[in-house]
């Protein structure tokens, strides 16, 4: 790919002495730079990607892209730098997504667990988000559930000898940030909206519009229809809708234990007898929108039914730990809509007592903390509040922020040191009694201060109760 090639991709001016230049890679950080690579200046949240420029140069950066190349050599200004670098991105690497099925999946809750169960269903599958990414026997982490779109372009590209289909995560800022900029989607899924991020995007009207821009007019999608914005995603002949009324896929019948769900779908009229590791009410949403999924691209009835009996769980969702008739479930819980879910899910099928330990993330949305707490309160007998990522936050401001909505009347724990939270929470266990530890899941560090440091809540109940996770 050349330079001047950019003319014609981003609608920008090149420098007539940059237009045959060949460009070797391509980085948004210039500690990725090598000779030969074209280096996109961006603006970020926190840092200005101006400043790194010289840094490029030193290490042979063919050129610059800007959105002000003003005082920069060798340099294309365009108007929009995120979008530009999307495009350039697919085109570098060959528009690998056009030759795969991608199907892109984006809600606040249910997206990581949807993925699993569609690369469960699907053979030659991988997947992209929360968790990193993974394909064949590949497994590697990632620093956003959606990465930046020349990252997203190269995992692609790396996935396609081995993969069909790719399942991917697209979160709300992967959309505002133009992320998924040149992706062909072939699929997209809708799967419910509550409050998160409002740090960032103020209201939940403008959360919403960051999930709804996701999809264009003539999308195929997957669209759960009890959802309020779910309902305004509906487009006649291109929606499959899935919930627990006036839907194309519904549930007939349902029970579920600590062991899993019996659920009967009535999926366009055929009937699904499912059995499933997976527990709660939202669970059997994630598993509607993946036999929506499935019902697009046609996979055979008792495929999709051997896949969802297979597959055990997802790591640090609702994973549990059994030990002498008590339990202990980890979580990635960490909205006041989440925490409800997991402990109404707990409540029904806990014959003891029900006990929570969770925090809430410091220099993130602080009005969702008292929410959290309230909601945590009224369901769970013993509330345990501790740490989860303070960041540069006074962790007593965050816990505090939490007791404004705590029902006094509880019982209430505060530790700031999370592994003895977690102990004090496995302590207080007796035969049917089960102690919810949310916020975490999956992430094996806690950030404290600007460090972080490894933590991860499975290896504290592991380790003191000396069983593995079902």
């Amino acid at each position: 790919m050349l330079l001047g090639d950019i003319e014609n991709i981003c609608n920008s001016q090149v420098p007539d002495y940059l237009k045959n230049k060949e460009i070797k890679g391509l980085a948004y950080d210039s500690r990725k730079v090598n000779e030969g690579f074209l280096f996109f200046s961006i603006k970020g949240q926190k840092t200005d990607g101006r400043l790194f420029i010289k840094d490029a140069f030193s290490k042979k950066a063919i050129a610059v892209v800007s959105q002000d190349c003003s005082d920069i050599e060798n340099c294309i200004e365009v108007k929009d730098i995120r979008k530009c670098m999307g495009k350039i991105a697919n085109y570098f690497y060959n528009q690998p997504s056009k030759k795969l099925n991608v199907v892109g999946i984006t809600g606040t809750n249910g997206k990581t667990t949807t993925t699993y169960l569609l690369k469960e269903i699907f053979e030659k599958s991988g997947i992209i988000g929360t968790t990193g990414y993974r394909f064949n026997h590949v497994v590697k982490k990632l620093e956003n559930t959606t990465p930046e779109s020349i990252d997203l372009n190269k995992i692609l590209l790396e996935m396609m000898p081995n993969v069909d289909y790719v399942f991917m995560e697209v979160s709300s800022h992967a959309v505002t940030f133009d992320r998924i900029e040149g992706i062909d989607f072939k699929l997209k899924v809708f799967t419910n909206l509550s409050q998160d991020h409002l740090d960032f995007y103020q209201t939940m009207e403008n959360y919403a519009k960051a999930k709804a821009a996701f999809f264009k007019e003539n999308d195929f999608r997957v669209v759960n229809i009890d959802d309020n914005l779910g309902k305004t995603l509906y487009k006649k002949g291109f929606t499959i809708t899935y919930g627990f009324k006036d839907s194309d896929i519904y549930p007939l019948y349902y029970k579920f234990d600590i062991n899993g769900i019996y659920l009967k779908l009535n999926v366009f009229g055929d009937v699904y007898e499912i059995q499933s590791n997976l527990i709660g009410i939202y669970n059997i949403y994630n598993i509607m929108a993946a036999v929506g999924c499935s019902v697009f691209f046609g996979k055979p009835k008792a495929q999709v039914l051997q896949a969802l009996y297979n597959f055990k769980n997802v790591p640090g969702r609702l994973e549990k730990f059994i030990k002498n008739g008590k339990a202990a479930i980890v979580d990635y819980a960490h909205t006041d809509d989440a925490i409800k879910n997991v402990l109404q899910t707990l409540k029904t099928i806990t014959k003891g007592k029900l006990i929570v330990v969770f925090g809430a993330g410091g220099d993130r949305d602080k009005t969702k903390r008292p929410k959290m707490g309230k909601v945590a309160s009224s369901i769970a007998d013993i509330i345990i509040i501790t740490n989860d990522n303070p960041r540069t936050e006074n962790p007593d401001a965050i816990i505090n922020d939490i007791l404004e909505g705590v029902d006094k009347s509880k019982k209430i724990i505060i530790e700031k040191d999370r592994k003895l939270a977690i102990i004090k929470g496995l302590e207080s266990t007796s035969e049917g009694d089960c102690v919810a530890i949310l916020g975490k899941g999956h992430e094996d560090y806690q950030i404290i201060g600007e460090k972080k440091y490894h933590f991860d809540d499975r290896e504290v109940v592991r380790d003191f109760w000396n069983v593995e996770s079902k």
